[in-house]
């Protein structure tokens, strides 16, 4: 009788078999989700779905990178032997992050993308562009993902002061456009223009609450 040999386990890259890896391939499907019809058509038709649309967007992807981010840790040494210049890339963004707390991949360039798709120009020329709307879900999920890939390096009360200040400039910019005649963006009814300002408000307001309570106690204030 002949003896079966055991194979010994690949040392490349097994990502389904990660959990992390797991997590990325779940939101990667979401995210494809989000960005197929018919969300994308109700998105395009109503004006406080395609404010969360994005916002699910930008969040799936910081839930990838974060994860890509870990995943890569746990295998660089698999990483250099499948890809030196993949490697140096990546130690390369650590390093930068490291240097600058994160705080540029997780604070700037995110809100260089939210503010200029906030414009209503950008805004409705992303909306009957088709190009261009692939553009701005594009900068969305590369934002996102470049905040997932800094989670690691930004000290816990940069981290609540960024998402203090994310939620209080959605609340405050909620509260402007509820004043702004007659819709800040006039391709939209006033009505859905009110009820995404509204959502907004509250979204802003409720994260304000909770993230609030976790900053003063980051701070030993409370």
């Amino acid at each position: 009788m002949t003896d079966v040999v055991p194979v010994k386990a690949s040392s490349q890259f097994s990502i389904v078999s990660n959990r992390y890896g797991r997590i990325m391939i779940a939101a990667l499907g979401l995210t494809l989700v989000l960005l197929a019809d018919p969300i994308d058509s109700i998105a395009n038709q109503n004006l406080t779905v395609h404010m969360f649309q994005h916002l699910g967007i930008f969040i799936l992807s910081i839930v990838f990178g974060y994860a890509l981010h870990r995943l890569l840790v746990i295998r660089l040494a698999s990483l250099k032997r499948v890809t030196s210049k993949g490697w140096a890339a990546f130690i390369g963004i650590i390093k930068f992050n490291t240097k600058t707390k994160g705080l540029v991949f997780a604070g700037l360039i995110p809100s260089i993308v939210f503010v200029f798709w906030g414009f209503p120009y950008y805004f409705q020329l992303a909306v009957t562009n088709g190009y261009i709307h692939i553009l701005e879900h594009l900068s969305y999920i590369i934002a996102g993902g470049l905040v997932g890939l800094s989670v690691s390096a930004i000290p816990k009360k940069f981290k609540a002061l960024l998402l203090a200040l994310g939620f209080m400039s959605m609340g405050m910019m909620g509260s402007m456009m509820v004043v702004w005649p007659p819709g800040f963006y006039p391709m939209y009814s006033a009505a859905q223009n009110t009820e995404m300002n509204s959502a907004m408000m509250l979204l802003g307001a409720l994260g304000m609450i909770v993230v609030g309570s976790w900053f003063a106690k980051v701070l030993d204030i409370i």
